[in-house]
């Protein structure tokens, strides 16, 4: 990992000054490798491809490997992340759509359509179960007074 971020950092240091490794004298010919030195070896950047590889000195020569990139985790991230946009949007424009059309408030006064009749007649049944309560209430407050009284 360490080297990978170092990698990077020396291709991006690379691409910044390519100038500065060209004679003066000499043309400016792209060639297809750009070398880096660092402690072990060299980087190799391919030019036409963007692959990186380390290059270090081995028994019987140099030996170039490349640099381990997790780009099919990146495009498989880039996917997502494309799909999330595309839902995004659509919501977005789904939520920028006109309401559908209210149907009109039902405005009449209550009590014009037998409403009255209802009415009253809840009241009263109302009003017959609160005296029932109270008289049952009135009859128990008695009853405890009348045992109170037994009692003592």
């Amino acid at each position: 990992m360490r080297k990978t971020k170092f990698a990077i950092a020396v291709v991006l240091a690379c691409g910044a000054s390519p100038a500065l490794a060209q004679d003066a004298t000499q043309p400016s010919v792209p060639s297809r490798y750009t070398f880096t030195r660092v402690d072990d070896g060299f980087l190799r950047l391919d030019n036409n491809s963007g692959q990186i590889a380390f290059c270090s000195p081995h028994s019987v020569g140099w030996a170039c490997q490349a640099v381990p990139e997790d780009r099919a985790a990146l495009e498989k991230e880039i996917a997502r992340l494309q799909d999330e946009v595309a839902s995004l949007k659509k919501e977005v424009a789904a939520l920028r759509e006109p309401l559908p059309p209210r149907p009109p408030a039902d405005l009449t006064p209550p009590g014009t359509n037998g409403d009255a009749k209802i009415l009253r007649e809840d009241l009263e049944r109302a009003r017959v179960a609160v005296e029932n309560a109270w008289r049952r209430l009135v009859d128990m407050i008695v009853n405890f007074q009348k045992d109170m009284m037994h009692k003592s």
